[in-house]
C-alpha cells in the first residue's frame, strides 16, 4: 500500500522523514524557516516498506542513502512550498525584526 510522507532535506541526504500528518508538516515547515534556506521540506508516496527502510537509513545517520533509496523507490516526490498565509507570516516577522 502507498502511504504520504514528509521530511527535511539538504546538500547532505534526508534529515528528517515522517508520514504525513498536517501537524507534522507544520512543525517540518516551521524547523526549515529557522534554517534560512540549507533545508527544504518535501513530500513523498512510497510503499510502507521502502519508507520503513529510509528511516532505517535516517536513524543510523545515512541521511544521502535515504536520500537517493527515495527517488528510486517514490512514486512520487517533490518540495513543500509554503501557503501565503505562511508567507506573508513569514515577510512580516523578517521586517519587524
Amino acid at each position: 500500500m502507498m502511504k504520504s510522507y514528509v521530511g527535511i532535506v539538504s546538500k547532505s541526504g534526508i534529515e528528517l522523514f515522517y508520514p504525513e500528518d498536517p501537524a507534522t508538516v507544520r512543525f517540518l515547515w516551521r524547523r526549515a524557516q529557522r534554517q534560512n534556506g540549507r533545508v527544504a521540506c518535501f513530500w513523498g508516496v512510497l510503499s510502507e516498506e521502502a519508507a520503513e527502510f529510509i528511516q532505517i537509513e535516517v536513524a543510523l545517520g545515512w541521511n544521502r542513502e535515504a536520500l537517493d533509496h527515495l527517488q528510486q523507490h517514490a512514486r512520487d516526490y517533490g518540495f513543500i512550498l509554503p501557503s501565503r498565509e505562511d508567507l506573508a507570516l513569514h515577510a512580516t516577522a523578517r521586517m519587524a525584526s
